[in-house]
């Protein structure tokens, strides 16, 4: 059942709460999302496999794959498995994602990919919430949203999400910075943008990337931009110019010209070199 829940700093859409069961010998294969899902295992127990760890899910715990994250689930014996999941992706708002919402879809996206356990309730909290859109008693759509949002606080306080985690992440203005380019690395990104997503003037944009990283915004930008073209030409085979065309540069040869003057190098000298 999609959810849309609106905050000042932030809109929460949920694209699904549903219940997953197994029994017998299952897998599902390698696969990601460009969302949060949250796994809370009910019963039974699975493995499960990222690219960067492998670990078995248990009754009473759960974990997160955030956007991008691979992974696949298989089947640990035969004992039949119930796992809840959540489905969901957070939007910055006119707030620009600086309250306790924002801090806590940081949070999230710096989360690791592991089994938590849930020590504070989030799966009981789900089963309330099933029941709850099952038996469609007179509000029971408030009930399933304030639910949701107390699953997901659940949640994060299980993982580690503290208050000081949110004073830090509400005043750090150049991780907003940050986190904008690389939800936008894809498009054509300019100071005037980021100014506009933080509220503020470009000169104050400016000195906020310069007091941190030493450099101009747009330098910011370009530096970001090379890093993940510098992934793409190991990662994948894409031609040089889809690369350039896909992060915005106006033509290959320019970006040729930027890669070089950043790297020493250029990007087919760069790919060749792997």
């Amino acid at each position: 059942m999609p959810l849309s829940i609106e905050f000042p700093d932030i809109l929460v859409e949920v694209q699904w709460l549903r219940i997953m069961q197994k029994s017998g010998h299952w897998s599902i294969g390698r696969h990601a999302h460009s969302s949060f899902e949250f796994h809370l295992i009910a019963r039974g127990t699975c493995e499960v496999i990222t690219d960067d760890v492998t670990f078995v899910a248990e009754p009473g715990t759960f974990y997160l794959t955030g956007p991008g994250v691979y992974h696949t689930q298989r089947s640990i014996g035969t004992d039949p498995l119930v796992e809840y999941s959540l489905d969901c992706t957070f939007k910055p708002q006119k707030d620009n994602g600086r309250g306790e919402w924002g801090a806590l879809h940081l949070f999230f996206k710096d989360a690791k990919c592991f089994p938590v356990h849930d020590a504070h309730g989030a799966i009981a909290l789900f089963d309330k919430a099933i029941e709850e859109a099952l038996c469609l008693q007179p509000g029971y759509p408030i009930m399933v949203h304030s639910l949701v949002l107390s699953i997901l606080v659940s949640m994060g306080r299980s993982m580690g999400y503290t208050s000081s985690f949110l004073q830090s992440k509400s005043v750090s203005r150049m991780e907003l910075i940050a986190s904008y380019i690389e939800d936008n690395i894809y498009q054509q990104i300019t100071p005037a943008d980021i100014a506009a997503f933080l509220n503020l003037s470009e000169k104050q944009v400016s000195r906020i990337v310069l007091s941190s990283e030493g450099i101009s915004t747009k330098r910011f930008i370009t530096l970001a931009k090379i890093e993940e073209a510098k992934t793409l030409l190991v990662e994948s085979d894409l031609p040089i110019g889809e690369i350039a065309q896909s992060l915005g540069f106006a033509t290959a040869s320019y970006f040729n010209t930027v890669f070089r003057n950043v790297e020493g190098i250029t990007p087919g000298a760069f790919r060749a070199q792997i």
